[in-house]
């Protein structure tokens, strides 16, 4: 039985064994059916190993994220949060938008802030004090977890 032919099978019936019969049936493509489908399988991994990096470094110490009843909202004047709960309206600036956008990417509490002083030029050095504080005020209204 070819490789593909023993895929086609387990798909469809969800056993993943073969009796001697089926082991018995020698197939002359199984080598490059296998490598097809290795090949395919290896892509879909390599597509999907965002999604669960994503997932494990959720659950870092220190890793902020948006609380689960917050919707985030890019606009031309910056950003909007909604809080579905109570159904309040925040505006943000467009640097509000800039750290909330680092929050939603994934950007843990110790390095948010220099993540910000690599993306943007601030030579008074005032975005710090000012993002530390934003900061404080989303933890504070519950609207960011770690």
């Amino acid at each position: 039985m070819s490789y593909a032919a023993l895929i086609k099978k387990a798909w469809s019936s969800g056993t993943y064994t073969l009796d001697a019969a089926e082991a018995g049936k020698a197939d002359a493509g199984e080598a490059a059916s296998r490598r097809l489908i290795r090949a395919e399988m290896q892509e879909i991994a390599e597509r999907e190993t965002w999604d669960a990096e994503a997932c494990f470094s959720a659950h870092k110490e220190g890793i902020m994220k948006l609380a689960p009843f917050v919707k985030f909202r890019e606009e031309k004047f910056g950003a909007v949060l909604f809080e579905t709960r109570s159904e309040k309206v925040y505006t943000l600036s467009p640097t509000g938008a800039a750290v909330v956008r680092e929050i939603v990417a994934g950007a843990d509490s110790t390095n948010l802030v220099d993540k910000l002083k690599a993306k943007f030029d601030d030579p008074s050095g005032k975005m710090a004090g000012e993002a530390t504080g934003f900061l404080a005020q989303l933890k504070e209204k519950g609207l960011i977890v770690e």
